[in-house]
């Protein structure tokens, strides 16, 4: 009998390993088949994120423990990993010299207006919670509406590309600029709900009004620790980056690994100042995009160009993982309710660029192709995975409740993001022919 076991389980690892059979085939068949869908939604006009996220979801959960468990230290390594680079990338594509003079517009529509089209979702899901079987505890609705508020960049690329346009001049990089900052404000935000909200081991009695005076200044405190160990990590490894790619680099190969190598440092060094790791990333990119080098052609067009491979892996990944995670149990539940909140999102949006943004300088064309191209995907799953590590810890969620509400809240934001690129394609496609000052086609 022992014996049996022994080959038995010899069978089902990797002879030397203790990678399970069928391992690497099946990573690569999925990554595959994630480009084939890609391909696939480029040739359909629609974007590639919604397409590998049907595909993420489409694989059974049995077929994928078989290959190899997702438990949550992979999860996690997964996530966070592809969630540095997507940021890094995001900093990378920002091109302050290109906005100048729209740069405030920017920052209002990416700090206000983001924050206004969350509060707006996060009303909106209050008052539809009855729609999901239990309800929905208000920790847990301010946490999943965070989730929500970033924009982009790679949806943005994914759509244009299928489409066969792009947004043409200072328009294409003004929603850069608002892709990023509404990213950075998304994560803190996120961050801040999830501090203020987290269960007090002396204070668990309190009300939510007393919860709020009491943690509120306290993790508005972390928060300035954040940003300032994010800001001076990210200036120090921008600062020296200059140097060490001007030494270092004779090629796009070793470009593309030093810059992988910054944005690492970065992340590191953000979370070893004070936990402001993606922030640093962040500003990392955004001091790499925009700084001076004695090669010429190591300037923002190379680091995008080299790292774009690397963010369009970085968000299949987390497309794929979102997918994968995705219960179908709890997709039912939440369907009416997450095609609502798709279609309030956009008009949240609508709101607040009209009402950040000055119609002399906006006309109404400008306006609601920018409405039409706040698409979410990478970043917010990623962060959605991040949710589901809070939620435990979240105050009015008790512990046995955590995990069927983690499911829910991913199955919804599964709904929503796929939702809303479907949705917003359609938009921007009819808005793409009637504004010829914003875009043109290749």
């Amino acid at each position: 009998m022992s014996v049996v076991m022994v080959l038995s389980q010899s069978h089902a690892h990797l002879q030397g390993t203790l990678l399970p059979r069928g391992f690497f085939l099946g990573l690569g068949l999925i990554y595959l088949a994630a480009l084939a869908v890609d391909r696939l939604a480029a040739h359909w006009r629609v974007p590639g994120a919604a397409a590998v996220l049907l595909l993420g979801f489409a694989i059974p959960a049995d077929v994928l423990t078989r290959v190899h468990p997702l438990g949550p230290v992979q999860v996690e390594t997964l996530h966070r990993v592809s969630l540095a680079l997507l940021i890094f990338y995001t900093g990378l594509q920002t091109d302050l010299r290109r906005i100048r003079g729209m740069t405030a517009a920017g920052l209002r529509l990416g700090c206000v207006g983001t924050l206004i089209a969350v509060a707006i979702t996060g009303l909106a899901l209050m008052l539809l919670a009855p729609l999901v079987p239990g309800g929905l505890p208000p920790a847990a609705v301010g946490l999943a509406v965070c989730c929500l508020g970033a924009t982009d960049s790679g949806a943005l690329e994914d759509l244009l590309k299928a489409l066969g346009h792009s947004v043409r001049g200072r328009l294409g990089h003004f929603l850069q600029f608002e892709v990023a900052v509404s990213t950075v404000v998304t994560l803190l935000a996120f961050g801040l709900v999830a501090g203020v909200l987290q269960v007090h081991r002396h204070g668990d009695h309190q009300a939510l009004h007393g919860v709020l005076a009491s943690r509120l200044p306290e993790q508005l405190g972390a928060v300035g620790v954040h940003l300032l160990s994010g800001l001076l990590a990210g200036l120090i490894v921008g600062a020296v980056a200059p140097r060490l790619i001007d030494a270092l680099v004779r090629s796009d190969p070793k470009l593309l690994l030093v810059a992988v190598a910054l944005a690492f440092v970065a992340y590191g060094l953000g979370q070893w100042l004070g936990g402001g790791g993606l922030l640093a990333v962040f500003v990392a990119g955004v001091l790499l995009s925009n700084g001076r080098y004695r090669i010429n052609r190591f300037e923002q067009q190379a680091l995008g160009r080299v790292m774009h491979p690397l963010n369009t892996a970085a968000e299949i990944t987390v497309l794929l993982l979102l997918g994968l995670l995705v219960q179908p149990p709890a997709l039912i539940t939440v369907l009416p309710l997450g095609l609502l909140l798709a279609i309030l999102l956009p008009l949240a949006r609508l709101l607040a660029v009209s009402v950040v943004l000055p119609p002399a300088r906006f006309p109404w064309r400008d306006r609601l192709l920018l409405t039409g191209c706040g698409l979410r995907a990478a970043v917010p799953l990623a962060l959605a995975v991040s949710m589901t590590e809070e939620l435990p810890h979240l105050r009015g969620i008790a512990p046995e409740l955590a995990k069927p509400l983690a499911a829910q809240l991913l199955a919804l934001i599964f709904v929503v993001v796929l939702s809303d690129l479907l949705l917003q394609t359609f938009v921007v496609r009819r808005l793409l022919p009637l504004t010829p000052s914003g875009v043109s086609p290749h």
